[in-house]
């Protein structure tokens, strides 16, 4: 679960486009998927079990230019999908996402809450301008959501 679609994504209709954006590298290299994907194949995402959404589809240069009522008007809208796809794991890239449509107060990793059938995970931002954490500090956040998808679907490692 993306936060927003960033301008280059918007441009080139595909997911986490943006130069530097480590959520391929990320996937790959934490054995989400067996191959490295770009993003002109995110569409193959679903072969993988995988899927990919926007918290907010309107673009934006950077995830700080949302507003808040905007997350406020996301949130029922992300629940019904939710609940119309039923994921076993819903992971949100970005504490930003979570918070502002789910828990304020949330931090990184598994969520007590469930959201309908899914369990919820928070990876730290893939996006190059998040400066808070490295790139190994991400992949080990998606190593930490690999253990949890092989955990609640056996078979899937």
């Amino acid at each position: 679960m993306g936060i927003n679609p960033g301008l280059k994504s918007a441009r080139v209709g595909h997911y986490y486009a943006g130069p530097g954006n480590l959520f391929w590298h990320c996937l790959y290299h934490s054995r989400l998927t067996p191959v490295l994907l770009t993003y002109q194949e995110d569409y193959r995402l679903l072969e993988f079990g995988l899927g990919v959404m926007d918290c907010i589809p309107r673009p934006t240069r950077s995830a700080s230019d949302l507003r808040l009522r905007e997350f406020a008007a996301a949130a029922p809208v992300l629940l019904v999908r939710v609940e119309r796809c039923a994921p076993r794991i819903l992971c949100f890239n970005g504490l930003t996402g979570y918070r502002g449509c789910i828990d304020p107060h949330a931090r990184l990793g598994r969520q007590a809450r469930l959201l309908g059938p899914a369990v919820a995970f928070v990876v730290p931002s893939t996006s190059a301008a998040n400066a808070g954490f490295s790139r190994q500090e991400r992949l080990d956040w998606f190593c930490r959501l690999r253990e949890l998808r092989d955990e609640l679907l056996p078979g899937s490692g």
